[in-house]
């Protein structure tokens, strides 16, 4: 926790106190029979101004966070400053490293993301995980979408490989983080019955800097923990090295789960993962129902993936469900969700988390 955050809850605590040890005060003056004149009203107003002061300071210092993580993330992005050597080096993709090779076009693609976060233009977006087969709407997971200032949406496809080639594909991804959680709690209550899974690259938490700041911000939200679910593609958890994964269990330690998608083989160490408190891991409709299609061998191989993952209390998430045909094939599985445009589309989520469940579900 930097000194400015510090700063600022000590503030508030103090304010606080004051604003307490005021009212006992002013207590104690009335049960001693004294009068209450114009001093008195003065001090309860004070009483007044110094609880509504010490709130606002806590309320304060938990936005104060979210700005200098914000802060720190657009100076380093800023285009003119895009070069090879400006982040660590990460390895976490199959694609080569060609960092600082960008062009006028990346760089003017950068300054349109930029800008976009700078000004708020981050809308979180929801794809229902639904309970089968009920198809109940159980969690969400999150995506954003980034809009213009003239309002158009700046899709991932249209910056994503200028990110790679700047090396700034991490700091997107981190500011786009923040965002989506921000979004979040602006759903309030409304959202507090599903978790949200929010997808992150190893490079958010490779990035030893944000990362401090991001675990002072955990630490101060920790309601987040039963919300929030982070969400790593499994090449990447595989690979993790061990500063990554050192600072994944700091994450594991207040109380997150992660899940882990774009699994592509059944005999995987599930044990292992589970240990790394992996709670969900995520399989495409296509990958199950045709190995399940197989000889009995590979019908084995299914059957014994669900009974490891049962074992190690993993749930299993079906995705990219597209089709009413494949849901016989994928109830015949008996798995426990699914997720993919059958089940919802990814929408604003305001689509989804209404005062009206119901009606979204039913829509």
């Amino acid at each position: 926790m930097n000194w400015r955050q510090k700063s600022s809850h000590y503030s508030a605590a103090v304010l606080f106190v004051a604003g307490i040890t005021a009212g006992m005060l002013i207590y104690a003056t009335v049960v001693s029979g004294f009068n209450i004149e114009f001093e008195i009203w003065l001090a309860i107003a004070l009483v007044v101004s110094l609880i509504l002061h010490a709130r606002t300071g806590f309320a304060m210092s938990k936005a104060q966070q979210e700005i200098e993580l914000l802060r720190g993330l657009v100076r380093k992005i800023q285009p003119g400053a895009a070069k090879a050597s400006s982040l660590p080096e990460m390895k976490f993709d199959s694609a080569p490293d060609i960092g600082g090779k960008i062009d006028n076009q990346d760089t003017e693609m950068l300054e349109r993301v930029r800008d976009a976060i700078e000004n708020d233009r981050v809308d979180l977006y929801l794809q229902p995980i639904v309970s089968l087969p009920q198809r109940k709407h159980r969690h969400f997971e999150a995506f954003s979408r980034l809009r213009n200032d003239d309002g158009t949406i700046l899709r991932p496809i249209d910056y994503l490989d200028a990110a790679v080639r700047a090396n700034k594909i991490g700091v997107i991804d981190n500011m786009i983080l923040l965002r989506a959680v921000q979004a979040l709690r602006q759903l309030g209550t409304r959202g507090q019955d599903y978790r949200i899974f929010c997808n992150i690259s190893p490079a958010t938490i490779f990035d030893q800097d944000f990362f401090t700041r991001f675990t002072d911000y955990l630490d101060a939200n920790d309601d987040l923990a039963q919300r929030l679910v982070f969400e790593f593609t499994y090449p990447a958890v595989e690979i993790m090295n061990d500063r990554v994964a050192k600072n994944l269990e700091a994450i594991a330690r207040r109380g997150y789960v992660f899940s882990a998608d774009h699994i592509r083989r059944f005999d995987l160490n599930w044990r292992a993962l589970r240990e790394k408190n992996f709670k969900y891991v995520k399989a495409s409709s296509a990958l199950l129902l045709n190995e399940n299609t197989g000889g009995e061998t590979a019908r084995a191989h299914v059957k014994t993936f669900k009974e490891r993952l049962r074992e190690n209390n993993i749930d299993l998430i079906v995705e990219k469900v597209e089709l009413e045909a494949d849901m016989p094939g994928i109830s015949a599985l008996g798995i426990d969700y699914g997720q993919g445009d059958l089940f919802g589309a990814p929408r604003p989520a305001s689509f989804y988390i209404t005062p009206n469940i119901e009606l979204a579900e039913a829509s």
